[in-house]
C-alpha cells in the first residue's frame, strides 16, 4: 500500500462524512480533520494507549487492491448518543445504530478510493475498547495512519472522532453479542466476588490481583479550533472545563472509577479519593 493511497483513503472520510453522516443523523454534521499521522515501531503502544480513550470502536477488514483493517473510534458517551439518533432496527448485536453509520461511510470512503483498484470494505463490527483493548494490539500490525477529527452533529454533539487505517492489520471474525453476553456473565459475576460472598469467589478473584491497569487522573478536558492549537507555545493558557474547586476523575481502563481532590505528596501530585463508584462499576473497569 503507497503513503499516498493511506493519507488519501484518510482524508476521504471528510467529505464522505458530510454527505452521507446527515441522512442518517437527520439533522447536520461534519467532521473536520484535525491531524493525519504515520505511526510505526515503538511508537504503535502508545498511540494505542491514546485510541483506546475513545472506547467504541467501529471495524472492518479491507479487501481488494489494499488490505488491513480500518477503526472509526467514539468515546463512549458520543458512541451512545449517535446510536440513538441513527434510528435502525436491531438487529441482535450491539450499538446497531451507529454500526450502521459506520458502515455507510466505510462504503462510501471504499468507493471513492475504489479508483486505484478493486477495493472494499467488509462487515463493521463493534470493539469496545474497555474490554477488548488487548484484542485491538494484537490485531492492527507494525503500521498506523490515525486521523483525528473534530465531529459536530448540530444540537447534539461537538466532540472528537478517531480513525484507525492499519494496512498490516488483520481481522477475526467478531460477533458482537456473544462477545457481549460473555462479558455481561463475567462482570456479573466479577461484581459479585467485589461484594463478597463464598470464599471460592475470593480465591478466584485473587488469581487477578497482580493484574496492572491503567490508572489515569482527568484534570478536565476542551475542545479548541485547529488555529488556536498550531498557535501553542511555551506559557499558552489552556482553560480546561473544569472549575479548581470540583473534584477530578480518576478512571481505570478508560472508564471513570472515582472522583477526589488534587494533593501534594512528597513533592509528587496525587489523589484523594472522595467519591467511588458501585462494586458493578468497579467491577467493569477491572476486566
Amino acid at each position: 500500500m503507497t503513503e499516498n493511497f493511506s493519507r488519501r483513503f484518510i482524508e476521504n472520510f471528510t467529505a464522505v462524512w458530510g454527505e452521507v453522516a446527515p441522512k442518517i443523523l437527520e439533522r447536520p454534521s461534519s467532521l473536520t480533520s484535525l491531524s493525519l499521522r504515520e505511526v510505526t515501531g515503538d511508537q504503535i503502544g502508545s498511540a494505542l494507549a491514546v485510541a483506546a480513550t475513545w472506547s467504541a470502536a467501529y471495524v472492518a477488514e479491507c479487501r481488494g487492491a489494499h488490505g488491513g483493517i480500518v477503526l472509526l473510534l467514539f468515546k463512549l458517551e458520543d458512541d451512545a448518543t449517535l446510536n440513538r439518533l441513527a434510528k435502525v432496527e436491531s438487529d441482535g448485536g450491539m450499538k446497531p445504530g451507529t454500526r450502521a453509520l459506520a458502515a455507510a461511510i466505510f462504503a462510501a470512503v471504499a468507493q471513492v478510493a475504489s479508483d486505484e483498484g478493486e477495493f472494499s470494505i467488509g462487515e463493521v463490527a463493534h470493539l469496545d475498547l474497555t474490554i477488548d483493548e488487548a484484542r485491538l494490539k494484537a490485531m492492527v500490525g507494525d503500521q498506523l495512519w490515525v486521523g483525528t477529527f473534530a465531529l459536530v452533529v448540530e444540537g447534539e454533539l461537538d466532540t472528537q472522532a478517531l480513525l484507525i487505517y492499519a494496512p498490516q492489520g488483520s481481522l477475526k471474525p467478531i460477533d458482537d453479542l456473544t462477545a457481549q453476553r460473555g462479558f455481561a456473565a463475567q462482570a456479573a459475576q466479577t461484581a459479585s466476588r467485589l461484594s463478597g460472598a463464598r470464599p471460592t469467589s475470593a480465591r478466584n478473584i485473587e488469581r487477578l490481583l497482580d493484574v496492572e491497569l491503567e490508572v489515569v487522573v482527568r484534570f478536565g478536558m476542551t475542545t479548541m479550533p485547529l488555529r488556536d492549537v498550531v498557535r501553542m507555545g511555551v506559557g499558552t493558557m489552556v482553560e480546561l472545563n473544569r472549575t479548581v474547586d470540583e473534584p477530578v476523575e480518576l478512571l481505570v481502563n478508560g472508564r471513570p472509577l472515582a472522583r477526589g481532590e488534587v494533593v501534594v505528596v512528597d513533592g509528587y501530585y496525587g489523589i484523594r479519593i472522595t467519591e467511588i463508584g458501585a462494586p458493578t462499576d468497579r467491577a467493569l473497569s477491572v476486566i
